[in-house]
């Protein structure tokens, strides 16, 4: 694989405080070519589940080559290890806590190593950012050519999430919102092609709160302004949504919230 210079962020520092832009300053250091993208840095705190969602569908726009830096750290400092993970395609920088269960799932790795090693982490390391002590650097050094053998020693395992899967029983698929964006789309754990597999050539209900959904629209104006919908968005899974409102305030609901859908 060509590393081609991107790093790309998600995290969940904010736009408040300047730890997303230390981070950019560590990488340019190492590399002032370096193109630096922001996917996101507006995670919410301490969300891995919602970090390992947004990526899984946001990766694979960038071109092969590309470095992924994730921090949605709350065990930092911790006895977490700090890792590079190299796959066909991409190179995945973070902490292992499982913020890359469903991209791995995906491109899955063909060597996992910790940063252990000079230049890819600083000299002084503090005990509440290694987004600017080892993971910036890292991506940095690495962007710039460095040999992603020199990172540190092999790593055989690394933590996934119990990441929630729809559960299957008869004619019933059981599913459960995943992330909610803000304009208040509530996002499913439910695909379209898993969705499509399930219910064939037959008929279907969707059940979330009080509400019954006969329907999957393909547009938010398929219905009418503050009605709600059910579509699949452009992460390809299921959404709650409604049109030019707040679902998540309207139905008063939260990630983890459950979702039925049955076939007749």
């Amino acid at each position: 694989m060509q590393i081609n210079g991107i790093i790309t962020f998600t995290t969940d520092f904010g736009a408040s405080d300047p730890y997303a832009g230390v981070m950019k300053g560590i990488v340019l250091g190492a590399n002032p070519g370096a193109r630096l993208i922001d996917i996101t840095h507006e995670i919410p705190a301490h969300d891995i589940l919602h970090a390992a969602f947004t990526l899984e569908w946001t990766y694979f726009h960038f071109p092969p080559g590309t470095i992924h830096v994730a921090v949605i750290d709350p065990g930092v400092g911790g006895g977490r290890k700090n890792i590079a993970v190299l796959t066909e395609n991409y190179i995945f920088v973070g902490p292992d806590n499982g913020v890359f269960t469903q991209v791995l799932a995906k491109e899955p790795p063909r060597e996992i190593r910790m940063i252990k090693n000079p230049p890819f982490i600083l000299s002084q390391i503090s005990d509440t950012f290694h987004g600017r002590d080892v993971f910036a650097p890292c991506a940095g050094h690495l962007s710039a050519g460095k040999p992603f053998e020199e990172i540190g020693p092999l790593v055989k395992r690394i933590k996934n999430l119990d990441y929630p899967r729809p559960a299957r029983e008869k004619n019933l698929l059981k599913g459960e919102i995943v992330s909610i964006d803000s304009f208040g789309n509530m996002i499913t754990n439910i695909s379209e092609k898993v969705f499509r597999e399930f219910i064939g050539k037959h008929k279907f209900e969707i059940y979330f709160g009080a509400e019954r959904f006969a329907r999957i629209m393909r547009h938010y104006n398929d219905v009418n302004q503050g009605l709600p919908l059910v579509l699949f968005g452009s992460s390809c899974y299921m959404e709650i949504s409604m049109n030019e409102g707040n679902a998540a305030e309207y139905f008063m609901s939260s990630v983890g919230s459950p979702v039925t859908i049955r076939w007749f």
